[in-house]
């Protein structure tokens, strides 16, 4: 992994919105992408919907009803968990 993407490993966090359940911030769109794709190809998780932030440039997904509270903060835990221990990303499509 380049230096320039080592950001991708960052710690994630779920927040409970009021509307929308379950939710997770990401700094930019390399990093939803990223994100998106491990919660799909490894924990079969698909979020509702995303917004983009235009001041930050960052992203947020929303689960709704597609995913608990609970599912979502089991699989952050265990992203993040892998990030500090492997420090390396998950192998997802296309480069399994």
């Amino acid at each position: 992994m380049f230096d320039e993407f080592r950001y991708i490993l960052s710690k994630i966090e779920v927040k409970e919105h009021v509307e929308w359940g379950a939710s997770i911030e990401l700094i930019d769109y390399d990093h939803k992408d990223y994100i998106e794709d491990v919660l799909c190809e490894k924990f079969g998780l698909e979020y509702a919907f995303s917004s983009n932030k235009d001041i930050t440039g960052g992203y947020v997904l929303y689960f709704c009803k597609s995913a608990t509270f609970d599912q979502v903060k089991n699989a952050v835990a265990k992203i993040n968990n892998y990030h500090e221990l492997q420090s390396r990303e998950f192998k997802v499509a296309p480069y399994k």
